[in-house]
């Protein structure tokens, strides 16, 4: 991982780990990787919501939710998500659109 600032904002970081929260069915991941998935999604936002917002954390979560979408998830909107998160991320890393 880098120390590297991400692209996104802090809305576009809540927005994601929202669609996240509404979509487990969707991601196609196993019970332990989708424990894995909301432990990082939790922590981004809790990254995201602190006063002043902790970036480098943030861009962390994000970068490990990034991987999980890209690398493991397999369901309908998994490519999607991911793409969404390398938007955030800024490094062009995705599955559709990158």
């Amino acid at each position: 991982m880098t120390d590297k600032p991400i692209a996104g904002n802090v809305d576009d970081v809540l927005s994601l780990c929202r669609a996240l929260r509404d979509a487990p069915g969707l991601l196609g991941l196993s019970s332990a990787d989708e424990v894995t998935l909301f432990e990082q999604v939790a922590l981004a936002e809790q990254a995201a919501m602190a006063k002043p917002a902790a970036l480098l954390e943030m861009a962390t979560h994000v970068r490990a939710i990034r991987y999980l979408l890209v690398e493991i998830a397999d369901g309908p909107i998994s490519a999607f998500m991911a793409d969404d998160a390398a938007r955030i991320v800024g490094d062009g890393v995705g599955r559709l659109f990158s």
